[in-house]
């Protein structure tokens, strides 16, 4: 992939600058780097292939070369540690408005940090954030979005739980990777504006347009305790709301929960 794609994007923040490497260990740790050398707000790392990459808790996230997007985003928001989960539900948001609006596709966001088809993730976001004196002073946020991998190359593990651009489109013909990252980094300039401009109903109302969770039934992972009820409300700053069977209901972060699914009913 090369940077001339990406030169002189008309967006507000994001993709300003865009960097592009050939293989990385991760587009996170490059970004970080960055960082560390005063990189402008908005500016982007792509890679055609990274070895290394994560999803939350380090989990491993397969980044197959010139398969997917793999991309992080180098962001100064003025926000309070506490409100750095918007970050997370603006990338959701962005990937999932593209699917739906670009390709017609069904996504929804499984909270709080896939973005599936179906029941299979197609997406995955993270974000880290470093403080200072407790204020947040930098955060990257990271995309990972299986575009061109068919069923063939889909490891056996993950063929009943993981998706791709080109197997829901049924298509034979890869997608230009180019074109879907323009696309996208636009979506993510406006929905960043809102965090920039202070509308942050607008992410909280759209998350929950697009959420596959609310207002159901779900067991969910805490220090190894299984959780059961149902998802009577959720905040990208909150969490999920969760009421068990005796009516109580308890808020739930998403750093305190290691994996969600929904129960299956009938």
């Amino acid at each position: 992939m090369e940077e001339y794609y990406f030169v002189n994007l008309k967006t507000k923040t994001i993709g300003r600058k865009v960097v592009c490497h050939k293989k990385v260990t991760s587009t996170n740790d490059l970004a970080w780097l960055e960082v560390t050398r005063g990189a402008e707000e908005g500016t982007v790392i792509i890679a055609d292939e990274q070895i290394c990459g994560r999803g939350r808790f380090g989990r491993a996230w397969s980044s197959p070369n010139q398969k997917g997007i793999w991309l992080s985003v180098i962001l100064y928001p003025s926000l309070f540690p506490e409100e750095t989960f918007l970050l997370m539900a603006l990338g959701a948001i962005a990937v999932t408005d593209l699917l739906k609006n670009k390709f017609n596709l069904p996504s929804l966001i499984r909270w709080p940090n896939d973005v599936i088809i179906g029941n299979r993730k197609v997406a995955g976001i993270i974000v880290e954030s470093k403080y200072v004196n407790q204020c947040p002073n930098a955060s990257v946020l990271g995309v990972g979005m299986n575009i061109n991998i068919s069923e063939s190359e889909m490891p056996s593990e993950l063929k009943n739980i993981t998706t791709s651009l080109l197997i829901e489109n049924n298509s034979a013909v890869p997608f230009k990777l180019e074109v879907i990252i323009v696309d996208l980094i636009y979506l993510l300039d406006k929905w960043y504006q809102k965090i920039v401009n202070k509308e942050l109903n607008a992410i909280q109302d759209t998350w929950r347009e697009f959420s596959a969770v609310l207002n159901k039934n779900v067991s969910i992972q805490v220090k190894g305790q299984s959780l059961e009820g149902k998802v009577t409300d959720l905040d990208p700053c909150k969490g999920i709301e969760l009421k068990d069977r005796s009516g109580n209901a308890q808020w739930w972060r998403g750093e305190m929960v290691d994996m969600l699914r929904v129960q299956q009913i009938g």
